[in-house]
């Protein structure tokens, strides 16, 4: 049978724009994208340049909008820029809680501003405010990826222009075959190739334990991977499997089973629900001891939390096959504990980890202890190093200073090979192409401290945000703010790029100025004119608390629309309740009447029906009606109290219990306030049950009435047996409700 390739392997990254706000369904159409490659043949990496030109063609007026867009695994943005009156503005990195604010600040004041931002993994967010009707805006963003294909749909109505610029046709020795220099962010950088060396040695695990991601974005066809697994276990036959499944919470599901048995559990399991990457150090502590642990996850956690390499863990192994993947935190995983990131097959993790052991310079002694040379290489030449190498190969780079020669080993397994290179006749970058290695020095080092974060189980996130900023590239902990103005600048606090056209302005602002009067701004103190709009807002808000309720027919209380609209009015009658009660015990007391026992029902049946006619304005009628009555009902309620069960001395009123006279089915006659049970999955059964064989038999009413006693505080019982009695019979809905209180009837 032939295999069918995972999503990753096709190469489909699918590219989404959406509106959000007043038009939250309405797309925004990418007009055009435009590619220019840049590859750099020598250590196999390539820039890539994407400029998009976006347009508002639905929505009439001024809009926010955002662009979420996958890159190819492992890459990031490392510029955004922003096309104004016929020039370029650079984002600025900022971090990413700021940028947030700022974002916010900018669009409250309707000035423009847009951001580039990691949502989380390879998933990137760039959000334009505004953006205007039939007004096409241009941007224009960077990243670097060593492989040079586009992976990416944008649909049927984008044009699409790609364009590879020409790799440099120079000869140079065989020792500068694997490197290049280049000048950028102020200094010469570096970068050599290494390339992966498999150790030859096999060394078969007889005890595999499967992690199997169950959350809902793992959902798909799996076969491919059920394909490698069946080829990992013709490589070591004696091998046994433990299966795992994790969520939220996890759970053995298999011990020591053949991989047959294995696969056939894992067909079987449902996906749904978020992600704990953090629960990887406790499976992995209760399933030992195992030989190796194989990983099937994207990465992506629900709260964009990190996992940490479990203390004397064997090595995990990520299966990296998603087109959606935080590969930055399965790589840090797996090279932390020894495992192997499995891009294809799963055979590399029988052999050992590729471990780079060794890098020599000819810098002299004086030059190799001076913490302030200019010479930084990373990973550092200084250090003794254990240094995993992935099948992608590994790349020495850093800042170039005077060292002319540079050489790397490598041990894999019992085989030990050494590169050596000759950087003083290594090809020079053109200016298009440098700043990829600056964009990869960065990157190598953000690496290095996620992996040694995940080893010694630290948080390195300031030293992380560190390198974003001062490297300018997309980050969980950094965004590329847009700012056009030099007075955004100065009150947000953020220096202007050098090359950014407001450079000047704000230059010249800051030296003629002292800090800026923030008086006024948002989250500040306000100017004397904000005070006297808040002054006259308070007496109106107090003149209209004060009035009376209107007063409406008893006839208009009935909630007669149906479909979705009649679950939002009651949702929103103890909120309006809230809002035109003259006093807060009126509210209590109303809340805890069974008024709201009583009313969803229209509701719950309404939301089995298929009609929806005049929805929305009915739903705002009714909710209305319905607020009216709950004071009604709020009234009464302290009529009863009073006559029933009088205030213990120093108790608030509110606080006090309340009793009323219910209906005259002999049905609950308790009030006050009354905590609801929490759902418990699979309760519902033990009385659906009975409510079903109640159905058949004619006795509805009785089993209903015994069941609604013992289960009062479950709104989830109404809601099942609301459900259930409309699948039967939908002409008998109000049996299923709890009868009126006597104070609703006349």
């Amino acid at each position: 049978m032939a295999q069918q390739p995972s999503e990753i392997e096709q190469g489909h990254l699918a590219v989404s724009f959406h509106s959000f706000g007043e038009a939250t369904t309405l797309p925004m159409r990418i007009q055009k994208a435009s590619f220019q490659v840049f590859p750099v043949a020598a250590i196999v990496q390539s820039l890539v340049q994407l400029d998009l030109t976006v347009v508002n063609d639905v929505v009439e007026g001024d809009i926010a909008a955002k662009l979420r867009m996958p890159l190819p695994a492992g890459a990031t943005i490392c510029r955004f820029e922003f096309l104004r009156d016929d020039q370029w503005y650079p984002a600025v990195p900022v971090l990413a809680k700021k940028a947030k604010e700022v974002v916010y600040k900018e669009k409250e004041k309707g000035r423009k501003v847009a951001a580039a931002a990691q949502v989380q993994g390879n998933v990137f967010e760039i959000e334009v405010s505004p953006l205007k009707y039939k007004n096409p805006a241009q941007c224009r963003l960077w990243y670097s990826h060593r492989d040079s294909t586009l992976p990416f749909d944008f649909g049927p109505d984008t044009e699409v222009e790609i364009k590879h610029q020409p790799g440099q046709d120079v000869e140079v020795a065989a020792e500068a075959q694997c490197a290049c220099i280049g000048d950028c962010f102020g200094q010469r950088h570096f970068a050599c190739y290494v390339p992966f060396v498999p150790a030859q040695e096999v060394q078969a695990p007889q005890r595999i334990a499967v992690l199997w991601d169950t959350s809902g974005s793992q959902e798909g066809d799996h076969s491919l991977r059920f394909d490698r697994l069946r080829d990992l276990a013709g490589q070591c036959p004696s091998a046994k499997f433990d299966v795992w499944t994790f969520g939220i919470s996890f759970r053995r599901e298999l011990e020591a089973v053949g991989v047959d048995e294995a696969i056939e559990k894992l067909m079987a399991t449902t996906f749904d629900g978020g992600t704990d990457l953090t629960l990887v150090s406790s499976i992995v502590a209760a399933a030992s001891p195992v030989d190796a642990v194989l990983l099937f996850s994207d990465g992506m956690d629900s709260l964009d939390r990190r996992p940490l390499a479990p203390e004397a863990a064997p090595p995990i192994h990520c299966v990296a096959d998603r087109p959606n993947i935080n590969m930055s935190a399965l790589s840090s995983l797996c090279l932390a504990t020894g495992g192997h990131l499995l891009k294809g097959d799963y055979l590399p993790m029988l052999r050992p980890q590729t471990l780079l052991t060794h890098v020599e310079t000819d810098q002299d002694d004086e030059a190799f202890f001076d913490t302030e040379s200019s010479f930084k290489c990373c990973p550092d030449h200084r250090l003794r190093l254990q240094w995993p190498v992935g099948q992608e190969g590994l790349w020495l780079c850093g800042t170039l200073g005077d060292v002319k020669k540079l050489s790397g080993k490598l041990l894999a397994g019992g085989q030990a090979k050494e590169f050596h290179f000759d950087l003083s006749t290594a090809p020079v970058l053109q200016s298009g192409a440098a700043p990829l290695l600056g964009y990869l020095f960065a990157r190598e080092q953000y690496k290095a401290v996620e992996r040694d974060g995940a080893v010694m189980g630290m948080d390195l996130t300031k030293i992380c945000a560190e390198l974003a900023t001062r490297y300018g590239f997309c980050s969980p902990e950094a965004t590329l703010l847009m700012l056009y103005d030099a007075c955004q600048f100065t009150e947000n606090e953020i220096d202007c790029p050098k090359d950014h056209p407001a450079h000047t302005a704000w230059k010249a602002s800051r030296s003629t100025s002292g800090p800026p009067d923030l008086t006024g701004d948002l989250g500040q103190p306000k100017t004397q004119e904000q005070m006297e709009i808040v002054t006259r807002l308070a007496e109106q808000l107090s003149i209209y608390m004060k009035q009376p309720i209107p007063q409406v027919r008893e006839e208009d209380f009935e909630c007669r629309t149906l479909g979705a609209a009649p679950v939002m009015a009651c949702a929103a009658a103890p909120m309006m309740l809230m809002a035109q009660a003259p006093e807060p015990e009126m509210c209590m007391r109303a809340m805890a009447a069974p008024v709201f026992e009583a009313a969803p029902v229209m509701c719950r049946a309404a939301m089995a029906a298929p009609v929806f006619e005049e929805a929305s304005e009915q739903a705002y009628e009714g909710s209305a009606r319905l607020s009216e009555r709950c004071s009604v009902a709020s009234e009464e309620c302290g009529v009863a109290r009073e006559a029933s069960a009088p205030s213990v001395a120093g108790e608030d009123d509110c606080e006090a219990s309340t009793s009323y006279v219910d209906g005259e089915d002999g049905g609950s006659a308790s009030g006050g306030f009354r905590d609801c049970e929490s759902y418990v999955q699979g309760k519902e059964q033990s009385y659906l049950a009975v409510l079903g064989e109640a159905l058949t038999n004619g006795s509805w009413v009785e089993a209903y009435t015994q069941l609604r006693a013992e289960n009062a505080a479950s709104p989830s019982f109404f809601l099942y047996s609301a459900g259930l009695l409309l699948s039967h019979s939908p002409q008998n809905a109000e049996a299923a409700a709890p009868p009126l209180p006597k104070f609703f009837v006349e």
